[in-house]
């Protein structure tokens, strides 16, 4: 197929139409920054909440689950490399699990307390008789175990938490305009860039729900 070379007439006429369209909207909403990154065109919404610097800052929850989380070692490693006898311990392990935030999946942020309140706001509460979770809070689960740890061989115990799992965006209001816009969407309206994960616990006890695992290896 042969090109043809674009007349300059044309062209002429073509230009101001580009240039038209590369004209930003500079009323209305806007999408934030795609990471917390930031660039010089786009505010940052997640400090700015977090430092009291706007008129509201909204999470809209768009999904929300319930599963188990990664595995976390929670006891020392228990070593019987040198004996040729299998060894039996009785111990007590303990994990602590506390809400996580995260902005666009990969990048962890700090929360402060008073845009923790405006996440709370926008996440639905456990509806559960048995079970529950609070955002912000920390909870614990304890158990005593008996393990044995075979001649030659080492072993630990991991924990796997339930986790109730938020995905959402943040509607963010400024009093005057920020990079040209009174509201920000981070990182889009009905998007789910914005994640809260928070254990799940028992509400007679408040003991964090999980699994505990023990696993042995050889030296």
């Amino acid at each position: 197929m042969q090109l043809k070379k674009l007349d300059r007439r044309k062209l002429a006429v073509l230009a101001p139409a580009l240039a038209l369209l590369l004209i930003p909207f500079s009323a209305g909403t806007a999408s934030a920054n795609t990471s917390p990154g930031w660039g010089d065109d786009k505010p940052d919404v997640i400090w700015d909440c977090n430092h009291g610097k706007t008129d509201l800052c909204q999470y809209h929850e768009v999904n929300a689950w319930t599963s188990l989380a990664k595995r976390r070692q929670v006891s020392n490693v228990i070593s019987n490399c040198s004996s040729t006898r299998d060894v039996t311990l009785t111990r007590t392990d303990t994990n602590t699990t506390s809400t996580e935030y995260s902005f666009q999946q990969s990048t962890s942020v700090e929360v402060s307390v008073g845009f923790e309140d405006k996440l709370v706001e926008g996440v639905k509460a456990s509806s559960s008789q048995s079970e529950t979770w609070t955002v912000g809070s920390s909870h614990t689960a304890t158990e005593t175990h008996t393990s044995v740890i075979p001649a030659g061989q080492r072993g630990a115990w991991w924990f796997a938490p339930y986790v109730h799992h938020s995905q959402g965006w943040l509607e963010v209001h400024y009093g005057k305009r920020k990079d040209g816009h009174y509201f920000w969407y981070y990182p889009g309206k009905g998007s789910t860039g914005v994640h809260v994960d928070t254990p799940v616990y028992l509400k007679g006890n408040g003991e964090l729900r999980g699994n505990f695992y023990w696993a042995t290896w050889k030296c």
